[in-house]
Formats: C-alpha cells, structure tokens, sequence
C-alpha cells in the first residue's frame, strides 16, 4: 500500500509542481540518472538543495524511504520553498511508517496561498488516502500487537575545559559561628577553598523510539557521562540517567504523557546519589513545520544520599514548558518548575525546602543552511528553607539558595551528524547565609557526533 500511495503522490511531480528555481547546481552536482552515482557524489554536494531533492525523489522510487528522507529534509533546511521537495519528503514519511507528519506536510501545503489551485484537489485526495492508511495501520497494530518498528539514535561527546571552582566550594576563607552567644572565626583549611583547573568529560547517549499511526509513542532514552580531572582527582564523577515515557497525542489535540526515571551519580569525592520518579500530564503538539509543543503536569522523585541518608527526601510539584523547533530557523524553549522536597528524617538541616526554577534556552542559526549557530542555555532556581539551618551558623537563620546558571555555546557542523562546540559557561550563586554563596565559571572546546 506505501508503494501505491508514493506512485500515486510521485504523480503530482509529474503533474505540474515547479521546479526548484531558487539554488544554482554548484560543480558537479548535477542530477545524474544514476544513483549510485548521485550517493558516491553526495560529499560534495551537501549545500545543493536541488541535488538533494532529486537525489531524495529517486530514492523514493527505489522504495528506499529512510534513506530519502534524510537527504528531502536537508533540501528544505536549504530552501524551505521547495513544492516538489515537500511533496517528495511526504513520500518518504508515509513510506517510512511516519503517517502522522506526512498528514500534517500536505496540511501544510493545503494552507499554502501560493498553492496552484489545480493542485488542491490532487492534494485533498491524497490526504483522504492517507487518513484511510492510518485507519489500516491502527488495525493491523491492534491486531498483531506490534505498533512500529524502534528507531535509535546513538550520540558520543567528548570535551575538554577550565573550571574556576571544580568542587563548587562556598566563596570563603573564614567561616563566622554562633557559640553560646558568642561569635567565633574560623580560617578554613586550604582543602575547603575554591580552586581551578582542567578537565575532561565524555557522553553516550541513545534514544529508542517507537510511533504509531494513532500518535501513541514509546521512549526510551539512556545516557552516561564521566568527568575527570587531573589537576584535582576528587573533581571527577560519573552519572547514569535513565527514561522510559508512553505519550499519546495528535497534531493540535490535546495529549497526554507518562515516563519514569532513574538516575545515579557518583562522585570520586565519596558522594552516591540517587533518584527515581514519575511524571504525567498533559501534552500538546502542533503541525510537523510549526515544529511547536507544551506540556504541563506533575511529578514526584525520591532522592537519595547514601551516603549521608539525612539529607535524602522525597519531591512532588508541578512542571511545564512551552518549545519551538524549526529545522531551519530560530529555537527556542521555557520551561518552569515548582514543588516542595519533603526531608525524610527530621534532624536533615533547614527542614523541608521549597524549590522553584525557570529555564530558558534558545538556538540562533548563523548561516542560510544550518551549519553553524549560537546556544544560550539560562536557568534560575531558588530554594527556601522550612527552618533554621544550624543553631550555630548566623544564629539558625532561614537559609535561602538562589543560583543562575548559563551557557553560551558555538555550534558548527563539521560533517553530517558530527559538531564541533566551544562554549562559555558561568553560575552564580546567593545565599542568605555565606557558608552557601558560590561563583565559577568556565570554558570549553568539545566533539559531538550522532547516527
């Protein structure tokens, strides 16, 4: 039935779509009969959006939609205006199993002014068929209980950096306490002071997925990263993270989600922390090329110092954000967060703390075809104490953190799928009580690759 549609939809091509008009075919990237030809001269002709919009287009016919969907959607980051591209990626979609983007392309499309009228019902036809696919599909699945194949994503990082305060130590020499009514100084040994140094880190990640017609989705998401430093050994560290969600939504309809996660640090300065949570709510997301979607709900996690269990305790709150992502334009996110850590033995410092944090982030694209952009991470947290920290320090006074963390990050792209960044980074911390107040910063150079 995919080779039925992509020959039919294949037609409208020949039906009258114009041809790209706005790239120039740079040398020796003109289309070739052959594919084999086209693919041995792909290297070279990565910034030729015509190229790879008739490279995408006989891909399809081959029936080899995976493989045509990668370069169609490279064509449109290059020009976005592409009629036979789009309609060509909507081919490749549909063929790979992806109903619901290929639907919400020639939705698109439909809502375009510049659209030739001839077209438009050429178009609504295929839609219609399209909606007949998915109904097929959603009983094929429930049928044999197997709802689509798992795509994954594997990803690998390594950088190297400077970090002014590698522990994170308070900014202090001195520490003042409350005895008796009595103040007393105390110098603090050198081991307790912030210090700098380099570092290196490495990433893995990998992402499984797993959609269906009906706009149900499995993740499954596993990273790991190590951090080591030879100027202070006690600065390394290594964290596991794990994510399992079911999310169920329709492009414009509202949705919902579920995911449970788990995750592990351990530190070579003797720290084992861990957390596990829940989290569910409403999700909405709107068409493919908006590239737009929210989410809001709540959560809960048990988190758990093992080695000093006093601290542990138990978090519920709430959580939103709101992103957009378009291939080849301006990103950006919001997220927010607010709930209450609920200390598990009553003699853990400060008591129960309430937490709050606002995140916004947002990429700038440099250059007309993606390759190269900007990366500004910034987030806002604060945590208010139930009670007095310590009758000893500023005389069990409430203690009350606020932290400000940000990044600026330059992305190029180096080869497809590979990255090379080099960023600046900077947090800040205010306390109402000195012994909590922090300042570093740092700068790095790294290698992100992903297949």
């Amino acid at each position: 039935m995919f080779w039925v549609l992509a020959r039919v939809l294949g037609l409208l091509i020949l039906l009258g779509l114009s041809a790209p008009a706005q790239a120039q075919d740079a040398p020796g990237c003109a289309p070739d009969p052959s594919v084999d030809r086209m693919l041995a001269a792909l290297p070279r002709c990565q910034k030729d959006a015509t190229f790879l919009a008739t490279l995408g287009q006989r891909l399809n016919n081959e029936g080899r939609y995976l493989e045509a969907a990668d370069h169609l959607e490279r064509a449109l980051m290059l020009d976005a205006n592409l009629k036979d591209a789009q309609l060509s990626y909507a081919i490749a979609l549909t063929g790979s199993g992806d109903i619901t983007s290929a639907t919400a392309l020639l939705d698109q499309m439909l809502g375009d002014p510049n659209l030739p009228e001839a077209l438009r019902p050429l178009i609504q036809r295929q839609r219609v068929a399209l909606m007949d696919l998915a109904a097929a599909n959603r009983f094929a699945a429930v049928s044999a209980g197997y709802p689509g194949a798992w795509q994954s994503r594997f990803t690998l990082a390594a950088r190297v950096g400077y970090d002014s305060n590698l522990m994170g130590s308070p900014n202090l020499d001195s520490l003042t306490l409350t005895l008796s009514g009595q103040t007393l100084v105390l110098a603090l040994d050198q081991s307790y002071l912030a210090r700098g140094g380099s570092y290196a880190r490495a990433d893995a990640q990998m992402d499984l997925q797993r959609s269906a017609a009906d706009g149900s989705r499995w993740d499954a998401v596993a990273s790991l990263r190590s951090r080591y430093s030879a100027t202070l050994g006690e600065a390394g560290s290594t964290q596991l993270d794990l994510l399992l969600e079911r999310s169920q939504s329709q492009p414009g309809a509202l949705g919902s989600y579920l995911n449970a996660t788990a995750s592990v640090l351990e530190s070579r300065a003797g720290m084992h922390y861990s957390t596990a949570g829940l989290a569910a709510g409403a999700a909405w997301h709107g068409s493919a090329a908006a590239g737009c979607q929210a989410r809001a709900g709540a959560e809960w996690q048990a988190r758990n110092y093992l080695t000093n269990p006093v601290l542990s305790g138990r978090y519920a709150g709430v959580t939103g954000y709101w992103s957009c992502a378009q291939p080849s334009g301006p990103q950006w996110l919001l997220g927010l967060k607010a709930g209450r850590d609920v200390a598990q033995d009553l003699a853990r410092p400060g008591g129960d703390q309430s937490q709050n944090s606002i995140r916004l982030a947002g990429y700038m694209p440099l250059a007309a075809t993606g390759q190269r952009g900007l990366l500004l991470d910034f987030e806002q947290s604060q945590q208010t104490d139930a009670s007095g920290y310590s009758p000893i320090i500023d005389d069990g006074g409430i203690r009350s953190v606020s932290r400000r963390a940000a990044r600026l990050e330059y992305q190029q792209t180096l080869a497809p799928g590979a990255q090379w960044l080099l960023g600046l980074e900077r947090v800040a911390q205010s306390s109402s009580l000195p012994l909590f107040q922090q300042d570093n910063w740092g700068a790095y150079s790294g290698l992100r690759v992903s297949w």
